[in-house]
C-alpha cells in the first residue's frame, strides 16, 4: 500500500552557488561522507549533489515529515539505479527516481508500507 509520494525540483545553479558560499560544512550537513565522495568524483559534482538533495526532500515529502538529511543516503545499485538507505523510517520501503537535464535536477519518491 502506498504511504505517500513526494517530488522535488532543484535548480543546479542555485545549489552550486550555495556550495561555493558555504563550502564543505554545507555539504556535511546535507550528505553522508560516501555521498560527498561519490559526487566529488563526478565531472559536474553540483549536478549530482542537487539530484541527491532533491531525492532526500522528495522522500521527506513522501513520508510527511522532515528529518536529518544525513539520516538518508542515496546510493547506486550495481545496475546504476538509485537506492534509498534511511534511518528512522521502519515499516516503509522506497522507490526513487532521479533525473537531471541542463540546470535542473528532479527526484520522485514513492513510500510504500511493508
Amino acid at each position: 500500500m502506498i504511504h505517500g509520494i513526494g517530488i522535488d525540483l532543484v535548480e543546479v545553479g542555485r545549489f552550486k552557488a550555495a556550495m561555493e558560499r558555504r563550502g564543505r560544512r554545507f555539504l556535511k550537513r546535507l550528505f553522508t561522507e560516501s555521498e560527498i565522495l561519490y559526487c566529488m568524483r563526478r565531472k559536474n559534482p553540483e549536478t549530482h549533489f542537487a539530484a541527491r538533495f532533491a531525492a532526500k526532500v522528495s522522500l521527506f515529502k513522501a513520508i510527511g515529515r522532515w528529518g536529518r538529511f544525513t539520516d538518508v543516503e542515496i546510493v547506486r545499485a550495481p545496475s546504476g539505479r538509485p537506492v534509498v538507505k534511511a534511518e528512522g523510517v521502519d515499516g516503509l520501503r522506497f522507490s526513487v527516481s532521479i533525473s537531471h537535464d541542463g540546470n535542473l535536477s528532479v527526484a520522485q519518491t514513492i513510500a510504500e508500507e511493508i
